[in-house]
This record gives C-alpha cells, sequence and structure tokens, in this order.
C-alpha cells in the first residue's frame, strides 16, 4: 500500500485525503457500526488470553448489548498485577512497545501501556490526518511535503508522545530537529533548545509540542533572548533569518516573535490545557494549534479538524461509549451502582460525560475508565458538514489537578506540600484556575496565626512542592513555570462554614469544604464574599 510520500510524488492529493482523512465523511451510526464490528472481532481476542477471560469475569458476550450490559467498568487498578510488570503472555496480542505515563503523582509512580503493531500503525494514519487538518484551509488540501522541517517539542519515548515522530517518520522523511537518534539521548530540556536552534539555522515549518512549550518559547522571543548578537557567532547562518524577523516586528512595533521568524504550515499540540492557551499560541506562532485528545493507554482519541473547533473521534482506536453526569454523580454515591452507559449516537449537545473505551486492534483495556470528562458543543460540523457529534474535553472528573500537562496533583500530595512547608495552618482546599490564560493552582489557606502573607505562604508551598514531585520540580526548571497562587482565607471562615453545615444537615462527608475543586459558591462563603443577586 503507498504511503503518504509516494502518493504525493504521485501528485495524488485526493486519494491521500481519502486514505487517511475519509473517515470524517461517516455518519455517526455508520461510526458506531463500524466499532461494533471492531470490537467482537476485539472480544474473541479477549476471550482467549488470561487478561481477558479476567476482565470478563468469564463471560463470552455475543453482542454489543451483552458487553455493555454484563462486562464490568474498570480502572488501572485491575491492570497492575499483569501491566506493570509487562506480562505478555496474558495479552490478547502481543505487543511492540510499552508506553510510560507518569500516573497520578503520589498514587501511582507510572503507569504501563502496551501497543500492538496493529495498534500503532492506526496511530500512523492518524497522525498524518491530523497533519492535513493542521495546514489545510479547504477540504482535500493536503500541502505538506517531505523533508519538511518538524520542531518535536513532545516527550520522548516510552511516553505516548514520543512514538509520534517515529510514526510520522515512517510515512514522511520529515527532518526531525533534533534527529530523532540524536534526541532520543538528551534530556528533554536540551532537545527543546537543540531543536531550537537548529530552527533558527535552518527553518522551519511544523512544529508539535506541548502548548506551555510553545508559549514558553514565544515568551523568550519577546524578551528577547533569540536576539542576542554574541550568541549568534556560533551560528550566523541564523542572522539573515533573524534580521527579517526584526524588521517585521519593528515595523508592527512590537517585540520579536516566533512568527515573524517562521511562516509555518502547521502546528499540533497535546495536554489539557491546550484549549486555554490557544490564543497565546496564535500570538506568538501565527496558527493555531491543533489540539489532539490522546492517553498511553489510547494514542489518539480524538482531534480537531482544519476549523480548530470540536474534535471528532478516530473510529478504529477505541470502542467508545460515555457515562451522563447524572449517572457518574449516583455511582460516586454509591459504590455497588454500575453507572449506565450511552454512544456516541446517543449524546446530547451540551451535556457533560465521563467518557470510558475498549482497546482495538488488539489492545488490553476493557470498559475503561481513564478519568476524564467531555463536554458535546455540537452535534455535527454545520460549516465543514462532518455529520459526527463535536467535542471538547472538559476536566478530570476524579479527585486530581492536572496543570499544563505536566503533573497531576492528588489531595495527599497538596496536603504533605503544606505539611511539609512548616506553615501552622487550620485548613485549606485548592483547585486549578485560569489566570488570564495560563492555568494555575490557587490554593486556599486558613492559618492558625495570621502572621504571613499570601505571597510568603506561596514561596513556602512552591518549594515545599519541589521538593516532593519531580514534575512540579521541572516545571520551573524546563518552563520556568511557578504555576501556584495563595489566597489566605480569614481567620475562623473554615469553622464557621462547618457549623453553618451542621445546622444545614449536612451529611458527615460534606460538614469540611472539599479538599479539591471546590465550588464558587464555596469559596465565596470561605472567603465571606456575598454573591451578587
Amino acid at each position: 500500500m503507498s504511503t503518504a510520500r509516494e502518493l504525493i510524488h504521485q501528485g495524488k492529493n485526493k486519494e491521500i485525503w481519502q486514505k487517511y482523512c475519509g473517515f470524517i465523511d461517516f455518519t455517526v451510526d455508520e461510526f458506531v457500526e463500524t466499532q461494533s464490528h471492531l470490537l467482537l472481532e476485539q472480544l474473541r481476542l479477549l476471550q482467549d488470553c488470561e487478561l481477558g477471560h479476567r476482565l470478563l469475569w468469564g463471560l463470552k458476550p455475543s453482542s454489543i448489548e451483552e458487553f455493555r450490559q454484563k462486562v464490568p467498568l474498570t480502572t488501572y487498578e485491575d491492570y497492575i498485577p499483569y501491566l506493570t510488570d509487562k506480562r505478555e503472555d496474558v495479552l490478547p496480542e502481543k505487543p511492540i512497545l510499552w508506553q510510560r505515563t507518569s500516573g497520578t503523582t503520589g498514587k501511582h509512580a507510572e503507569k504501563w501501556a502496551p501497543i500492538t503493531k496493529r495498534l500503532y500503525d492506526e496511530v500512523g494514519y492518524y497522525a498524518t490526518a491530523m497533519l492535513a487538518f493542521s495546514s489545510a484551509q479547504r477540504r482535500g488540501q493536503f500541502v505538506i511535503r517531505d523533508h519538511d522541517k518538524l520542531l518535536y517539542g513532545m516527550a520522548p519515548p516510552p511516553y505516548a508522545s514520543g512514538a509520534m515522530a517515529s510514526l510520522l517518520d515512517e510515512e514522511f522523511p520529515f527532518e526531525v530537529m533534533p534527529p530523532k537518534a540524536k534526541a532520543d539521548l538528551m534530556d528533554f530540556p536540551e532537545r527543546i533548545r537543540e531543536g531550537y536552534s537548529l530552527a533558527l539555522t535552518q527553518g522551519l515549518d511544523l512544529v508539535f509540542a506541548v502548548s506551555s512549550i510553545l508559549v514558553a518559547i514565544g515568551e523568550q522571543f519577546s524578551q528577547g533572548a533569540s536576539t542576542n548578537y554574541s550568541s549568534m557567532r556560533s551560528r550566523p547562518r541564523a542572522i539573515p533569518r533573524l534580521a527579517k524577523g526584526l524588521v517585521r516586528s519593528r515595523l508592527a512595533g512590537r517585540p520579536p516573535l516566533p512568527r515573524d521568524i517562521w511562516n509555518l504550515k502547521g502546528v499540533f499540540t497535546g495536554g489539557m490545557d491546550a484549549t486555554i492557551m490557544r490564543e497565546k499560541v496564535k500570538y506568538y506562532w501565527g496558527r493555531y494549534p491543533l489540539e489532539i485528545y490522546g492517553s498511553s493507554e489510547i494514542p489518539v482519541i480524538a482531534a480537531q479538524t482544519w476549523d480548530y473547533k470540536g474534535m471528532i473521534f478516530m473510529p478504529t482506536m477505541a470502542f467508545y461509549e460515555f457515562i451522563p453526569e447524572d449517572e457518574r454523580q449516583r455511582a460516586r454515591r454509591d459504590k455497588s451502582y454500575r453507572p449506565r452507559t450511552l454512544l456516541l449516537n446517543e449524546l446530547e449537545v451540551g451535556q457533560v460525560y465521563e467518557i470510558v473505551f475498549t482497546s482495538l486492534q488488539g489492545g488490553a483495556f476493557v470498559r475503561y475508565r481513564i478519568g476524564d470528562s467531555l463536554e458535546v458543543t455540537a452535534l455535527r460540523n454545520e460549516e465543514l458538514n462532518i455529520n459526527l457529534p463535536q467535542l471538547a474535553f472538559y476536566g478530570r472528573c476524579d479527585n486530581v489537578i492536572d496543570i499544563g500537562g505536566f503533573t497531576r496533583l492528588t489531595e495527599k500530595v497538596l496536603w504533605k506540600a503544606i505539611e511539609n512547608s512548616g506553615i501552622g495552618y487550620s485548613g485549606w482546599t485548592a483547585r486549578k484556575e485560569v489566570n488570564g490564560s495560563e492555568p494555575i493552582l490557587h490554593m486556599y489557606i486558613e492559618l492558625k496565626r495570621q502572621n504571613k502573607t499570601d505571597e510568603e505562604v506561596t514561596i513556602a508551598v512552591h518549594q515545599s512542592l519541589k521538593e516532593i514531585c519531580d514534575d512540579w520540580a521541572a516545571m520551573e526548571q524546563m518552563l520556568g513555570w511557578q504555576p501556584l497562587q495563595v489566597t489566605l482565607i480569614p481567620e475562623g471562615a473554615i469553622g464557621k462554614y462547618i457549623l453553618e453545615q451542621m445546622a444545614a444537615g449536612a451529611e458527615l462527608s460534606t460538614l469540611q469544604p472539599p479538599k479539591l475543586n471546590a465550588s464558587d459558591d464555596i469559596l465565596r462563603r470561605l472567603m465571606g464574599v456575598t454573591p451578587v443577586a
């Protein structure tokens, strides 16, 4: 079968689009039908392996309905005895690689997911589709060419994003900067610096990086980091490109930006804060980033198309189910309750759902709850005539705070950070907020004695977090980020809150303010702010 490169050389742009992007022409019922057919094939594989027998509870469902009614939902806890030791003998199909994720900070040090050859090949198809979407201005347009220069700013293997460079290279002979063989020997900050230096001297066509990395590079440009002429002696080939960019920026009356230096064909990115940072990325780089949603377990789940609005699902990676919010809340209150799920053709616009997926293509996961919620923004894309639901990442539905895709913080870790800081406190709550266009961890802390300022407590807790959480320390080391803000709660506020809850007849579990992700109403009560009528 011809690769994208071969089709380009043959001038067959229409065939390229149909091969890699044709799934966007499915109706929602065709999408579900395709998934159902692949799931029945997957169930036959699962029934013949030890892991599948365990996850299916020995059942042999003969229909999609029976599978959804009888097979229980799973979390990573169900896979620990098998996947942490990378036991290939228990899997439905032998993997060609194992992908790693950092897991939940303070809970699992790392999680491992097996990737089969078939699943790997499917990721390659969708990676090419995302290249098309990120660079196209209309349906059927494909402007990517072999030997285009790609700045690769994602985590290296064995993280999920690290495999993408190899997959892209199999379809296109990109000039990846830095070259993969060299990049694999570098730590992450060194790879970013080397790729940036090569892009200055050799040019740049495409960027694949975490949004926070793109914004950090843009900020360095605007602060003059790229125009230090004393450093240009070591890379004289960069001078003409920088000079041209400086002229553009001066004519615009602002500091130089990456978009002054390079005219990119496409930018694509991942991470939970891609939507939050999209305007900053466009400001610095001249293009909106194409948002990709995936995980280590299923590398590519959904992606935006060329209007950079809602994401659509990839049909052949996993079988998708969706837990409505009211069902999720009921199951959270009653641990014995099994929430019902919906399929893609049953979703409603404006509703939020927890995603559940079962691996296809010989993968390992069955009715797996990754802990993410998605919002249905539209049932179809009217402008692009795509008849599939449009979705956006809504947030984490477990008790975890994710910042910038770099660290996921549990209640236990945050509590330990406050304890280790040496600050005398009466209570606290924390949640993820957006300050301007950047995500932050906002902690609200009541001190036992009001003898410190917000800034002093922020510094103390930040330092403590760095000491117990490597991912938190890496954000400051790599990006110069310190995304923590502490606001002091008035003295006695938490005690008052508890008394009010008792007077209202609240259950014991809700007397204290929640440690994570408190509502606006709860924060107003703690801070003594009267809501506006």
